[in-house]
């Protein structure tokens, strides 16, 4: 997915400072669903491959999603579901 694809979704980009980094500067986004029980955290913007940016559930690196019609859908059979 693209960039646009999240931010369409509305996740929340995640500056992070070269001081804060020890490094050079970067960002990524994050999205949290219901309470915050599920998180999801993209790629960071340099380690963006060819403009493809992944999205993981937040400590979870075994479900990974690189489609943004999957993505999608995921966040809204969970949102519809939500208490």
């Amino acid at each position: 997915m693209k960039e646009q694809d999240l931010i369409d979704l509305e996740f929340e980009r995640v500056d992070v400072t070269a001081e804060e980094s020890g490094d050079d500067a970067f960002y990524y986004y994050t999205y949290d669903l219901g309470n915050g029980t599920i998180s999801f955290i993209s790629d960071a913007n340099n380690d963006v491959i060819d403009g493809r940016w992944g999205v993981e559930i937040f400590e979870d690196e075994t479900i990974q999603f690189w489609d943004v019609s999957d993505l999608k859908k995921f966040i809204d059979v969970v949102e519809k579901n939500t208490i």
